[in-house]
Protein backbone atom coordinates (compact mmCIF):
# COMPACT_ATOMS: atom_id res chain seq x y z
CA UNK A 1 0.00 0.00 0.00
CA UNK A 2 1.03 3.53 -0.92
CA UNK A 3 1.67 6.05 1.69
CA UNK A 4 0.86 9.89 1.49
CA UNK A 5 1.04 12.53 3.64
CA UNK A 6 -1.80 15.77 2.91
CA UNK A 7 -1.57 19.11 4.40
CA UNK A 8 -4.00 21.27 5.02
CA UNK A 9 -3.92 24.81 6.26
CA UNK A 10 -7.43 25.94 8.68
CA UNK A 11 -10.26 24.17 9.48
CA UNK A 12 -12.73 25.08 6.40
CA UNK A 13 -14.89 23.03 4.53
CA UNK A 14 -12.85 24.19 1.28
CA UNK A 15 -9.94 22.06 3.09
CA UNK A 16 -12.11 19.11 3.66
CA UNK A 17 -11.91 17.07 0.79
CA UNK A 18 -9.14 14.36 1.63
CA UNK A 19 -11.52 13.60 4.88
CA UNK A 20 -14.58 13.34 2.69
CA UNK A 21 -12.06 11.08 0.27
CA UNK A 22 -11.33 8.76 3.65
CA UNK A 23 -14.83 8.52 4.73
CA UNK A 24 -16.17 7.68 1.17
CA UNK A 25 -13.00 4.90 1.03
CA UNK A 26 -11.92 6.51 -1.88
CA UNK A 27 -7.73 6.51 -1.08
CA UNK A 28 -8.39 2.93 0.28
CA UNK A 29 -9.89 1.48 -3.30
CA UNK A 30 -7.15 3.00 -4.35
CA UNK A 31 -4.77 1.29 -2.31
CA UNK A 32 -3.37 4.51 -0.79
CA UNK A 33 -2.92 5.11 3.39
CA UNK A 34 -3.37 8.68 3.81
CA UNK A 35 -2.44 10.93 6.38
CA UNK A 36 -4.27 14.13 6.72
CA UNK A 37 -2.35 17.08 8.82
CA UNK A 38 -3.85 20.27 9.94
CA UNK A 39 -1.61 22.94 10.52
CA UNK A 40 -3.75 25.81 11.26
CA UNK A 41 -1.70 28.08 9.41
CA UNK A 42 -1.28 28.72 5.81
CA UNK A 43 2.22 29.46 5.31
CA UNK A 44 2.97 26.37 7.05
CA UNK A 45 1.38 24.16 4.73
CA UNK A 46 3.62 25.93 2.01
CA UNK A 47 6.56 24.86 3.65
CA UNK A 48 5.66 21.47 4.55
CA UNK A 49 4.74 21.04 0.69
CA UNK A 50 7.94 22.52 -0.58
CA UNK A 51 10.09 20.20 2.12
CA UNK A 52 8.02 16.96 1.18
CA UNK A 53 6.55 17.08 4.87
CA UNK A 54 3.13 16.61 3.05
CA UNK A 55 4.02 16.77 0.01
CA UNK A 56 0.64 17.45 -1.59
CA UNK A 57 -1.12 20.31 -0.23
CA UNK A 58 -3.95 22.78 -0.13
CA UNK A 59 -2.58 26.00 0.63
CA UNK A 60 -4.13 29.21 -0.40
CA UNK A 61 -3.77 31.00 -3.60
CA UNK A 62 -1.29 33.86 -2.59
CA UNK A 63 0.82 31.98 -0.17
CA UNK A 64 1.46 29.78 -3.17
CA UNK A 65 2.31 32.69 -5.50
CA UNK A 66 4.84 34.31 -2.54
CA UNK A 67 6.64 30.98 -2.43
CA UNK A 68 6.76 30.52 -6.13
CA UNK A 69 8.29 34.27 -6.75
CA UNK A 70 10.76 32.75 -3.73
CA UNK A 71 12.06 30.54 -6.28
CA UNK A 72 10.22 27.48 -5.05
CA UNK A 73 8.86 25.12 -7.63
CA UNK A 74 5.24 24.82 -6.75
CA UNK A 75 2.97 23.67 -9.24
CA UNK A 76 -0.87 23.67 -9.23
CA UNK A 77 -1.94 20.34 -10.07
CA UNK A 78 -5.75 20.98 -9.41
CA UNK A 79 -8.13 23.96 -9.20
CA UNK A 80 -10.42 23.13 -5.87
CA UNK A 81 -12.24 26.22 -5.69
CA UNK A 82 -12.07 29.04 -8.49
CA UNK A 83 -14.00 31.48 -6.72
CA UNK A 84 -13.10 33.17 -2.85
CA UNK A 85 -15.78 32.65 -0.85
CA UNK A 86 -15.77 35.59 2.05
CA UNK A 87 -18.35 37.82 3.75
CA UNK A 88 -18.42 41.19 5.40
CA UNK A 89 -19.86 40.42 8.59
CA UNK A 90 -20.91 43.66 10.68
CA UNK A 91 -22.49 44.92 13.73
CA UNK A 92 -25.92 46.61 13.82
CA UNK A 93 -24.16 50.02 12.90
CA UNK A 94 -23.27 48.89 9.58
CA UNK A 95 -25.81 48.38 6.85
CA UNK A 96 -24.07 48.50 3.73
CA UNK A 97 -20.15 48.88 2.84
CA UNK A 98 -20.38 53.03 2.77
CA UNK A 99 -20.83 52.61 6.66
CA UNK A 100 -17.16 51.47 6.81
CA UNK A 101 -15.97 54.85 6.77
CA UNK A 102 -14.39 55.70 10.44
CA UNK A 103 -14.84 52.06 11.10
CA UNK A 104 -12.41 49.75 12.57
CA UNK A 105 -12.57 46.74 10.44
CA UNK A 106 -10.56 43.32 10.96
CA UNK A 107 -8.26 42.48 8.24
CA UNK A 108 -7.21 38.76 8.23
CA UNK A 109 -3.12 39.67 7.23
CA UNK A 110 -2.48 41.34 3.71
CA UNK A 111 -0.32 38.57 2.37
CA UNK A 112 -3.08 35.99 3.03
CA UNK A 113 -6.72 35.47 0.91
CA UNK A 114 -8.80 36.91 3.11
CA UNK A 115 -6.62 39.99 4.07
CA UNK A 116 -5.78 40.26 0.21
CA UNK A 117 -9.84 40.05 -0.74
CA UNK A 118 -10.59 42.64 1.69
CA UNK A 119 -8.21 45.01 0.10
CA UNK A 120 -9.94 44.29 -3.24
CA UNK A 121 -13.29 45.07 -2.17
CA UNK A 122 -12.49 48.35 -0.90
CA UNK A 123 -10.70 49.12 -3.56
CA UNK A 124 -13.38 48.45 -5.67
CA UNK A 125 -15.65 50.48 -3.20
CA UNK A 126 -13.11 53.32 -3.93
CA UNK A 127 -12.42 53.21 -0.03
CA UNK A 128 -8.31 54.71 0.82
CA UNK A 129 -7.88 51.86 3.14
CA UNK A 130 -5.26 54.51 4.93
CA UNK A 131 -7.47 57.23 5.10
CA UNK A 132 -11.42 56.35 5.29
CA UNK A 133 -11.42 53.52 7.87
CA UNK A 134 -8.71 51.95 10.38
CA UNK A 135 -7.76 48.19 9.35
CA UNK A 136 -6.81 46.54 12.67
CA UNK A 137 -5.03 43.45 11.48
CA UNK A 138 -5.91 40.34 13.76
CA UNK A 139 -3.88 37.58 12.32
CA UNK A 140 -6.23 34.32 12.26
CA UNK A 141 -9.61 34.61 10.58
CA UNK A 142 -10.48 33.03 13.76
CA UNK A 143 -9.27 36.23 15.75
CA UNK A 144 -11.30 38.29 13.74
CA UNK A 145 -14.21 36.46 14.85
CA UNK A 146 -13.46 36.62 18.25
CA UNK A 147 -12.75 40.61 17.68
CA UNK A 148 -16.40 41.17 16.00
CA UNK A 149 -18.07 39.15 19.10
CA UNK A 150 -16.54 41.22 21.75
CA UNK A 151 -16.99 44.73 19.76
CA UNK A 152 -13.38 45.69 19.23
CA UNK A 153 -13.97 45.65 15.41
CA UNK A 154 -17.18 46.93 13.60
CA UNK A 155 -17.07 44.11 10.47
CA UNK A 156 -14.48 41.79 9.35
CA UNK A 157 -14.19 39.54 6.06
CA UNK A 158 -14.59 35.70 7.47
CA UNK A 159 -14.85 32.58 5.57
CA UNK A 160 -18.52 30.91 5.20
CA UNK A 161 -18.12 28.98 8.46
CA UNK A 162 -17.77 31.79 10.37
CA UNK A 163 -19.69 34.19 8.42
CA UNK A 164 -22.91 31.88 9.07
CA UNK A 165 -22.19 31.11 12.44
CA UNK A 166 -21.77 35.16 13.45
CA UNK A 167 -25.43 35.62 11.19
CA UNK A 168 -26.88 33.17 13.41
CA UNK A 169 -26.10 35.26 16.38
CA UNK A 170 -27.41 38.46 15.07
CA UNK A 171 -24.49 40.14 13.40
CA UNK A 172 -25.37 41.06 8.75
CA UNK A 173 -23.70 40.24 6.40
CA UNK A 174 -23.22 43.48 3.82
CA UNK A 175 -21.20 41.55 1.44
CA UNK A 176 -19.42 39.27 -0.23
CA UNK A 177 -16.14 38.22 -2.51
CA UNK A 178 -18.16 36.03 -4.84
CA UNK A 179 -17.70 38.25 -7.73
CA UNK A 180 -13.87 38.61 -7.51
CA UNK A 181 -12.99 35.88 -9.75
CA UNK A 182 -9.90 35.23 -7.62
CA UNK A 183 -8.08 31.99 -7.44
CA UNK A 184 -8.59 30.94 -4.28
CA UNK A 185 -7.86 26.97 -3.54
CA UNK A 186 -5.16 25.07 -5.79
CA UNK A 187 -4.35 21.26 -4.67
CA UNK A 188 -0.54 21.85 -5.04
CA UNK A 189 2.63 20.05 -5.24
CA UNK A 190 6.37 20.59 -6.22
CA UNK A 191 7.48 19.46 -10.00
CA UNK A 192 10.50 17.63 -7.98
CA UNK A 193 7.85 15.60 -6.05
CA UNK A 194 5.66 15.44 -9.50
CA UNK A 195 8.03 14.03 -11.83
CA UNK A 196 9.09 11.36 -8.89
CA UNK A 197 5.72 10.00 -8.07
CA UNK A 198 3.77 10.66 -11.46
CA UNK A 199 0.99 7.76 -10.59
CA UNK A 200 0.72 8.53 -7.46
CA UNK A 201 0.26 12.20 -7.41
CA UNK A 202 -2.50 11.44 -10.71
CA UNK A 203 -4.05 8.98 -7.81
CA UNK A 204 -4.69 11.69 -4.93
CA UNK A 205 -5.41 14.39 -7.65
CA UNK A 206 -8.35 11.81 -9.18
CA UNK A 207 -9.41 11.07 -5.81
CA UNK A 208 -9.87 14.61 -5.05
CA UNK A 209 -11.84 15.04 -8.49
CA UNK A 210 -13.93 11.79 -6.83
CA UNK A 211 -14.31 13.57 -3.58
CA UNK A 212 -15.65 16.96 -5.14
CA UNK A 213 -18.46 14.71 -7.10
CA UNK A 214 -19.20 12.28 -3.48
CA UNK A 215 -19.71 15.56 -1.77
CA UNK A 216 -22.26 17.22 -4.31
CA UNK A 217 -24.09 13.96 -4.78
CA UNK A 218 -24.39 12.60 -1.16
CA UNK A 219 -25.13 15.77 1.04
CA UNK A 220 -26.35 13.45 4.12
CA UNK A 221 -23.01 11.23 4.40
CA UNK A 222 -21.15 14.57 3.66
CA UNK A 223 -22.83 16.93 6.28
CA UNK A 224 -22.17 13.93 8.72
CA UNK A 225 -17.96 14.47 7.73
CA UNK A 226 -17.51 17.72 8.00
CA UNK A 227 -19.51 17.67 11.60
CA UNK A 228 -16.96 15.66 12.89
CA UNK A 229 -14.74 18.19 11.74
CA UNK A 230 -16.30 21.27 13.25
CA UNK A 231 -17.69 20.20 16.02
CA UNK A 232 -18.88 24.27 17.15
CA UNK A 233 -21.53 23.28 13.99
CA UNK A 234 -22.69 20.03 14.51
CA UNK A 235 -25.24 21.51 16.67
CA UNK A 236 -26.32 24.70 14.05
CA UNK A 237 -27.42 22.24 11.52
CA UNK A 238 -29.04 25.21 9.00
CA UNK A 239 -25.71 26.87 9.65
CA UNK A 240 -23.77 23.58 8.43
CA UNK A 241 -26.56 23.28 5.63
CA UNK A 242 -25.85 26.75 4.42
CA UNK A 243 -22.12 26.41 4.45
CA UNK A 244 -22.36 22.82 2.34
CA UNK A 245 -24.71 24.26 -0.16
CA UNK A 246 -22.01 27.47 -1.00
CA UNK A 247 -19.28 24.33 -1.40
CA UNK A 248 -21.25 22.38 -3.11
CA UNK A 249 -21.66 25.41 -5.87
CA UNK A 250 -18.20 26.23 -5.92
CA UNK A 251 -16.29 23.21 -6.25
CA UNK A 252 -14.82 22.71 -9.49
CA UNK A 253 -15.63 19.04 -10.48
CA UNK A 254 -12.98 18.55 -13.17
CA UNK A 255 -10.35 20.37 -10.84
CA UNK A 256 -9.86 22.80 -13.73
CA UNK A 257 -7.92 25.48 -12.62
CA UNK A 258 -9.49 28.86 -14.75
CA UNK A 259 -6.96 30.62 -16.22
CA UNK A 260 -8.46 34.35 -15.56
CA UNK A 261 -9.36 33.56 -11.82
CA UNK A 262 -5.34 32.53 -11.86
CA UNK A 263 -4.72 35.62 -13.78
CA UNK A 264 -6.66 37.74 -11.15
CA UNK A 265 -5.02 36.58 -8.11
CA UNK A 266 -1.72 37.18 -10.05
CA UNK A 267 -2.87 40.72 -10.14
CA UNK A 268 -3.74 41.00 -6.45
CA UNK A 269 -0.75 39.56 -5.40
CA UNK A 270 1.33 42.07 -7.85
CA UNK A 271 0.01 44.74 -5.93
CA UNK A 272 1.97 44.13 -3.12
CA UNK A 273 5.12 42.00 -4.91
CA UNK A 274 5.55 43.46 -8.67
CA UNK A 275 7.84 40.57 -9.41
CA UNK A 276 4.26 38.73 -9.60
CA UNK A 277 3.59 40.32 -13.02
CA UNK A 278 6.15 38.64 -15.01
CA UNK A 279 4.11 35.33 -13.87
CA UNK A 280 1.54 33.87 -16.04
CA UNK A 281 -1.43 32.43 -15.19
CA UNK A 282 -0.15 29.07 -17.53
CA UNK A 283 3.67 28.55 -15.93
CA UNK A 284 1.55 27.70 -11.94
CA UNK A 285 -0.25 25.07 -13.51
CA UNK A 286 0.60 21.31 -14.35
CA UNK A 287 -2.70 19.60 -15.39
CA UNK A 288 -2.62 16.17 -14.97
CA UNK A 289 -6.93 14.78 -14.20
CA UNK A 290 -8.66 14.45 -17.37
CA UNK A 291 -12.14 13.21 -16.98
Amino acid sequence: MEAIKIGIGTSSIGRFLPYIGVAAGLFQKQNIAVEIINQLDEEKVVEDIVNHVTPIGTPNAPSLIFSRLNGNDLVIIGGILNRPAFYLVANQTIASSADLKGKKVGINQPRRMAGMMMLALLHRWGFDSARDLELVDLGLNDRSFEALRSGEIAAALLPPEKAFLSESEGFGIIADTLNLDCHWVPLATTRRFLTANPELVTQVAAIYRDSIRFFKSEPRATLKTIGEKLPGLSSKPQVLEKCYRVFAELFEPMLTPSPDSLSAILGEVALQDPRAKKLGAASLVERIVNE
